[in-house]
């Protein structure tokens, strides 16, 4: 009997350990799928305390864009709202 329940403890370990890793996969993919956005569109809002990311996305999707957030379109600009396709 002992051994039955060693061998169904180390099942269920390895069970939670193969779960674990799958679902680190899934967030890993979803990283991948951040980079993929294309942006097409930059606004001359820039993001500050008072315009946050969320209000950017807002303003993107009310204009019809997928996606939006506050990016550096560019190196060495500050923040701004840019709109994009996923």
């Amino acid at each position: 009997i002992m051994a039955k329940t060693q061998n169904l403890v180390i099942f269920s370990l390895v069970v939670i350990l193969a779960a674990t890793i799958f679902n680190t996969n899934i967030l890993v993919s979803g990283v991948e799928q951040e980079n993929k956005i294309k942006y097409t569109y930059c606004a001359k809002t820039l993001c500050s305390d008072s315009y946050l990311p969320h209000m950017c996305f807002f303003d993107c999707t009310t204009k019809g864009f997928e996606t939006g957030t506050c990016i550096v379109p560019t190196p060495n600009t500050p923040l701004r709202c840019c709109c994009g396709t996923l």
